[in-house]
């Protein structure tokens, strides 16, 4: 899988913040300027195995070792985070139709179960952590199949 699938992918994430689309965009034209740091595609590489735990291990695609404790890449995904970390959960609003409401706690889950500092972690607490959300987005999934019966 190339930087502009993964790009695409974490463009169409509810989970990502707007703030790190924009910042996903800007690295995009970076990468098909030809100017993409060598850093900035491990982030790209790292965000993505983030957001999509099984995908990338089912498929087999290599992605770039994550950095170790302590070793700051020049997107940190940290810093991301205390970006938006003044955000309230989507699912905080009252009042949301049933279908925006799964789809707000999705998103909060996720932000939940998936760490910022989730590539320090070890990666059998990783594929955990994968598994766990896999599992919810699937219950979230059959709960909005009924909804929609």
């Amino acid at each position: 899988m190339d930087i502009e699938q993964r790009v695409e992918d974490l463009l169409k994430h509810t989970a990502v913040w707007d703030e790190t689309k924009e910042t996903l965009r800007e690295l995009l034209a970076e990468h098909k300027g030809g100017t993409l740091d060598a850093e900035d595609a491990k982030y790209i590489e790292g965000l993505h195995k983030k957001m999509f735990p099984g995908r990338n291990s089912v498929a087999g695609a290599p992605v770039a070792a994550a950095p170790k404790a302590g070793v700051s890449s020049t997107r940190d995904m940290r810093e991301v985070k205390a970006d938006n970390d003044d955000a309230s959960p989507s699912s905080a609003r009252s009042g949301l139709p049933a279908a925006e409401l799964i789809e707000a706690l999705r998103e909060d889950i996720a932000n939940l179960v998936i760490p910022a500092d989730m590539n320090e972690r070890e990666s059998t607490e990783q594929e955990l952590r994968g598994e766990i959300l896999e599992a919810l987005q699937k219950t979230l999934n059959e709960l909005a199949a009924r909804k929609e019966s």
